[in-house]
């Protein structure tokens, strides 16, 4: 076995704390490890008392073991605020196989331990976990550390320790593949966290539900998709308040108009609903759970621009994305206040579009672009439509038979007639000429003419004069 190579870090269970701090139990407590450590390789076990992630396969994607290291450390430093306050650092092996791994974390761990580097056969016979219950029958043959073991004769020694210790002890020393029940990510998200201490308002709630969030947010990642509803839970401390029975638990649902995996977003609008419940008794613990996702494919880019590092705290852009910043907005001053437009299927200029609730146009599903054939128009005379439309159509005065808008137009493109919206009653029919104007005070303008106020002799000829005509302008190209 070669010793440089090392293919394997190992740290102890519960300096995973990025979730719970530690203080997880059972299933939840595998599922904390899994969502912190899944993030730097798909490869992690949970090996007794430590968690051990094989590196070979991703260490060209970090840029070599060190990187891959230093990234593991600066994560647990950013995430792991209780340990930080405690004083506590964090400690991690390497090894060329698991079993070495722990082994060296077993001996780093110790008060007075020698170097965590040490090779296989100077390791103590009590760091691997298999020779722990030979120890005093292999102290008593003179054996004090893995290399006295292998320096036995092995047919004695298969015979008095057994065939799994021995297939143990080969695979430390990588003289056999070694076989481990690999952490997978969980098909549906839910976590609970024991607080540990009883926490009386929102602010204490929203902190100990941030590394909820985090976790959720790692387990979304990993899926490759976004949340669009979640659940967050509380357990009371007290079954009685005022002489009033108490629900065990209590929650609320937030429910999000695009699939995110934005937690600062998710964390606002939590902070925006907490805030106005009224706490009827002290918490103790949270659950979070993820009610809908569903496929996530990109991140979207910010419709606003982003804050400078110098105006805000910390480093980096911050900006939000578009439905975020509806959201948060509709949340604080009402859903209504947000207002985007939503095409309709009418040939009308000022009925192709409706204003809409921001975040329910969000939620709808965009049609499919119809093609220029299905829509039933006119190829070259969609290319003619003008970027701009004004409010209302303004009436424009004739000089002569020439329609003015800022003086005199002259007509470079037309006529497109256009009948339509009779099906919507009576004075909602809009039968039109449209042509593409022009002068050097307002370059190239969209106007039409009301072909209803026309004589019928005139209509039929495709006459633009008549002092009958009625023009309007309605979009502008610049």
């Amino acid at each position: 076995m070669d010793d440089t190579v090392l293919h394997w870090i190992a740290w102890p269970h519960g300096q995973d704390g990025p979730a719970a701090g530690g203080r997880d139990a059972g299933g939840d407590a595998l599922f904390s490890a899994a969502c912190w450590a899944l993030r730097f390789s798909p490869r992690v076990v949970v090996l007794e008392e430590a968690v051990l992630m094989e590196t070979v396969s991703v260490q060209r994607l970090w840029g070599g073991l060190e990187a891959l290291i230093e990234a593991v450390r600066r994560q647990w430093q950013i995430h792991a605020e209780v340990a930080k306050a405690d004083g506590r650092v964090f400690v991690l092996a390497q090894g060329a196989t698991a079993w070495l791994a722990l082994a060296r974390l077993r001996l780093a761990l110790q008060p007075a331990a020698p170097s965590r580097e040490a090779a296989a056969d100077a390791l103590p016979l009590w760091t691997l976990s298999a020779l722990q219950p030979h120890v005093p029958v292999l102290q008593r043959l003179g054996c004090r550390t893995w290399g006295d073991v292998r320096a036995l004769p092995r047919a004695g020694l298969a015979r008095r320790l057994g065939a799994r210790t021995m297939k143990v002890l080969d695979e430390a020393y990588g003289l056999l593949p070694e076989a481990h029940d690999w952490l997978a990510w969980p098909e549906r998200f839910g976590l609970r966290h024991d607080l540990g201490y009883p926490a009386h308002d929102a602010a204490a709630v929203l902190q100990a539900a941030r590394p909820l969030l985090r976790s959720l947010q790692l387990w979304l990642q990993a899926r490759h998709h976004g949340v669009l509803a979640l659940q967050l839970r509380w357990h009371h401390d007290l079954r009685r308040m005022d002489g009033e029975a108490l629900p065990p638990w209590d929650g609320l649902e937030i429910r999000t108009a695009q699939p995110t995996q934005a937690m600062p977003h998710l964390e606002r609008l939590l902070r925006e609903r907490i805030t106005r419940l009224g706490w009827r008794a002290p918490v103790d613990m949270l659950e979070l759970q993820a009610l809908e996702t569903t496929a996530f494919a990109a991140e979207a880019l910010s419709c606003l621009p982003p804050t400078m590092p110098d105006v805000q705290e910390g480093a980096g852009a911050v900006s939000l994305q578009w439905h975020e910043w509806v959201e948060r907005v509709g949340a604080r001053w009402g859903e209504d206040c947000v207002q985007v437009p939503r095409p309709c299927a009418d040939h009308r200029p000022e009925a192709m579009q409706q204003w809409v609730n921001a975040g329910a146009g969000l939620q709808e599903r965009m049609a499919p672009r119809r093609t220029t054939a299905a829509t039933g128009c006119a190829g070259p005379w969609q290319a003619l439509w003008p970027p701009w439309l004004l409010p209302s159509p303004k009436p424009l005065t004739l000089e002569g038979s020439r329609p003015c808008w800022h003086g005199p137009l002259q007509l470079r493109a037309g006529p497109y007639r256009l009948e339509a919206g009779w099906w919507d009653g009576e004075g909602s029919a809009a039968v039109r000429d449209y042509f593409v104007g022009y002068n050097e005070a307002l370059g190239h303008v969209w106007i039409y003419r009301e072909r209803t106020r026309l004589p019928v002799q005139e209509a039929e000829a495709g006459s633009i004069h008549g002092s009958s005509v009625a023009w309007y302008g309605q979009g502008v190209y610049g």
